[in-house]
């Protein structure tokens, strides 16, 4: 009887589970539970659970059931297989970590770890849930972006672009050449790194000796000094000064003029230019070869060059000659012309012979007349008897009053008589003879060539020209000539000593011939008996039916060669 009873017993309580869960609705379920062993019965507990409303899902059993047998107390239930459930069981109240996802769990993994997928609130682990979940490396619960966890669940750091303590900038990247380094640092001259389109470069030092000065290129004018490049640095642009282009200290040779210590700077270490080796302006006595001088401290600007020294013209020579750029004596004032056209009329030396044995001699020298480098040989004044025709003057070499060798009223017969050559002769009369100043000549140029005048008088040959009876009247004016022979050239003498005759000149008549003629113009003259008297060496004289009436008219006469 007792053991049926604890069977029974049981029995019951078994059933009331069942009841229990079967009665579960999702509200208010109470019930009881208790533990049914050997016949004994324990304390049930009346609890009140809420729960969602589940879903059971369908349970199969075998077709045969087959009650419990009470012979052994014992209670078997139906055999069969139970497809898993969700939601609410006929067992135990739904909890979270029970390994089932009930109602209000986004999951539900049924173990105790916190920092997996599924946290043990069973919530989806996400970044800001508190919980250092999968993949997060912090997660401090909060939606601050700024403090030490990021709000992306990572530790803040340079280049996540979210700037910290600690942080000047923080642009999201880690590009050294913008304006945020990657240190989080703004970029600034200094920091070792180029700034792209603000820094030409970027050394990491204050030193502005080098090759990067405050970040930019060392450069000539930049006001610093960049050693073994630049010797100066003054940050202009000035060549005037002490530090020249290129940064260079100024010297003399550098082409500048350095203001307040040179006088100038060609840029070079001639001394025979404009400007000297001391960055000096060429004087005619600093004891050098420069500026225009031909020579030291001669020829150009300076004073004339003795013979010897260097030239390039006659002009820088005392002689006013200069022969293979050497100032000498001329051979003629001809040559002397050609070798300097701008040369003056005036006394010259000239040394005809060269090396020869005439020593050189001072002539004058006409530079103008028919383009000059005429030398005048013979002066002869028509007032005296010096150089009448029978004169030995005429046909020997001596020589007369060299020491009076300029164009004036002195009579002369110069070394040039005997040593100069030509191809041309010039006559020139002054009429009437002044008393003072230079002789107003007019003159006649005549072709004839010999080695001298005295190769060509001294063999007392008449040698004819051909400038006619006008030219040589134009000699003087008021000139009278009887009207026919007309006679002309050198050596003159047609009829005897008792007739006009001419060293250089016209001898007229009044027949038709030349037997008789009693009229002349030129120099070296005597006779003429028809006309007045007294004889005259130079000059003009006519008597027996002239042209222009009788006619006594004393002239100073020049004879120069070219």
């Amino acid at each position: 009887m007792a053991g049926d009873h604890r069977r029974g017993s049981g029995a019951l309580a078994f059933a009331a589970l069942i009841v229990a869960g079967c009665g579960d609705d999702g509200g208010a379920t109470t019930g009881l539970t208790g533990d049914v062993s050997a016949g004994t019965t324990s304390q049930t507990t009346m609890g009140t659970t809420t729960t969602s409303p589940t879903t059971t899902s369908p349970t199969s059993t075998d077709a045969t059931a087959t009650e419990g047998s009470a012979s052994d107390g014992s209670a078997t239930g139906s055999s069969g297989t139970t497809s898993p459930t969700t939601g609410d069981s006929t067992g135990a109240s739904p909890v979270c970590g029970d390994a089932n996802v009930d109602a209000g769990e986004e999951c539900d993994d049924g173990n105790q770890i916190d920092t997996d997928s599924c946290t043990n609130a069973c919530k989806n682990a996400v970044c800001g849930d508190g919980i250092v979940g999968p993949g997060e490396a912090c997660d401090d619960g909060n939606q601050v972006d700024d403090d030490a966890c990021t709000n992306a669940c990572a530790p803040a750091s340079c280049g996540d672009g979210m700037l910290q303590a600690g942080e000047e900038c923080d642009d999201g990247n880690m590009d050294d050449a913008d304006a945020c380094l990657g240190t989080c640092l703004n970029a600034k001259c200094g920091d070792s790194v180029v700034q792209a389109g603000v820094e030409a470069c970027d050394d990491g030092n204050a030193e502005n000796t080098d090759a990067c000065v405050d970040c930019k290129d060392a450069a000539c004018g930049d006001g610093f000094v960049q050693m073994g490049v630049e010797e100066c640095d003054d940050g202009n642009m000035a060549d005037t000064d002490a530090c020249v282009a290129g940064c260079k200290g100024a010297k003399c040779g550098d082409g500048f003029v350095q203001m307040g210590v040179e006088e100038c700077d060609d840029g070079n270490m001639s001394d025979a230019d404009m400007c000297s080796n001391a960055c000096k302006t060429p004087t005619c006595s600093d004891m050098a070869k420069n500026g225009s001088e031909t020579d030291v401290d001669c020829g150009g600007s300076c004073i004339k060059c003795a013979s010897g020294k260097a030239c390039v013209k006659g002009g820088d020579c005392q002689t006013g000659y200069c022969g293979m750029n050497v100032c000498a004596v001329g051979p003629s004032c001809l040559a002397i012309k050609q070798s300097e056209p701008m040369s003056a009329s005036g006394v010259y030396q000239i040394d005809p012979d060269g090396v020869g044995p005439v020593a050189p001699f001072n002539v004058y020298c006409d530079m103008t007349t028919d383009g000059g480098g005429w030398t005048l040989v013979l002066k002869a004044d028509g007032t005296k008897a010096t150089f009448t025709y029978d004169a030995a003057l005429w046909t020997n070499n001596a020589t007369y009053q060299t020491n009076f060798p300029d164009l004036d009223r002195v009579e002369a017969k110069l070394q040039s008589w005997t040593t100069v050559g030509f191809t041309e002769v010039l006559v020139g009369l002054e009429y009437p003879i002044g008393n003072m100043g230079p002789l107003m000549l007019k003159t006649q140029k005549l072709a004839a060539a010999k080695a001298s005048m005295f190769a060509l008088m001294s063999p007392n040959t008449y040698v004819a020209t051909n400038v006619g009876r006008a030219a040589w009247k134009a000699l003087l004016s008021n000139s009278s000539l009887q009207p026919n022979c007309n006679r002309e050239g050198f050596v003159v003498n047609t009829a005897g000593a008792s007739y006009a005759r001419v060293r250089i000149g016209i001898a007229a008549n009044q027949e038709n011939d030349c037997g008789s003629p009693d009229s002349f113009i030129g120099i070296g003259a005597s006779g003429a008996p028809c006309g007045p008297a007294p004889e005259r060496a130079v000059g003009n004289v006519a008597g027996c039916s002239p042209d222009n009436g009788d006619t006594n008219a004393p002239a100073f006469g020049v004879v120069l060669v070219r």
